[in-house]
């Protein structure tokens, strides 16, 4: 099983790999629920992380607040992972919705058309999308070659545990063609239980390790 532990500083980069993270999201200002940090943290996070065999993912998200991404912040966007790819990271992370709180397709494939070759995750946007619409978001996310989904399975004020039904309906539905990873209140003091609920491959959290 993956442990990715959410970090922001490099005392968190070197607490958590140190705890055991087998990957670590690297963002900037967690206070808003993460943006894009500077090319000199990726720089550093990436060596770091090559050093101990850990993997990177980067979220790729111009400011707080919604994931309606005007051309300006689009545009912010593409040129981060431009920069970011000359770096060794494993991973981008990004959401970009319609105004509808649908998923932005053409956002979304021009991103991971810019990614490639280095895989890219879609994180909790996914959760602002209506439950009787995220089966076909997620059908959207596998057909435009996601690697994983992020997702708390429910509103981010609901509890994990309330949301297990949802969670393995996503499971189920992914085909094994997507990677479901669970996150948002999971810590390493409540990950035995989630296992024991459901046998998640992959988990995410600040406090998992």
């Amino acid at each position: 099983m993956i442990k990715e532990a959410v970090v922001e500083t490099i005392e968190e980069v070197e607490s958590a790999i140190a705890n055991g993270a087998d990957r670590l999201e690297l963002c900037d200002n967690l206070a808003v629920g993460g943006t894009t940090p500077s090319y000199g943290m990726v720089e550093i996070t990436a060596e770091i992380c090559k050093a101990h065999k850990v993997e990177l993912a980067v979220m790729i998200r111009p400011r707080g607040g919604d994931f309606v991404y005007n051309l300006y912040d689009f545009e912010i966007m593409q040129r981060d992972i431009k920069h970011f790819k000359a770096l060794q990271v494993d991973y981008f992370v990004f959401g970009c919705l319609t105004v509808d709180h649908v998923l932005n397709e053409w956002q979304m494939k021009t991103l991971r058309n810019l990614s490639a070759p280095i895989p890219v995750v879609c994180h909790m946007a996914f959760d602002l999308i209506h439950q009787h619409g995220q089966i076909k978001a997620l059908h959207q996310l596998i057909d435009l070659g996601f690697t994983r989904l992020l997702t708390h399975g429910g509103p981010k004020e609901s509890n994990l545990f309330n949301n297990l039904n949802h969670l393995g309906k996503l499971v189920v539905n992914s085909g094994g063609k997507i990677e479901i990873m669970p996150g948002g209140g999971l810590t390493k003091d409540n990950l035995p239980e989630l296992l024991e609920a459901f046998p998640f491959q992959e988990v995410h959290g600040t406090k998992i390790v």
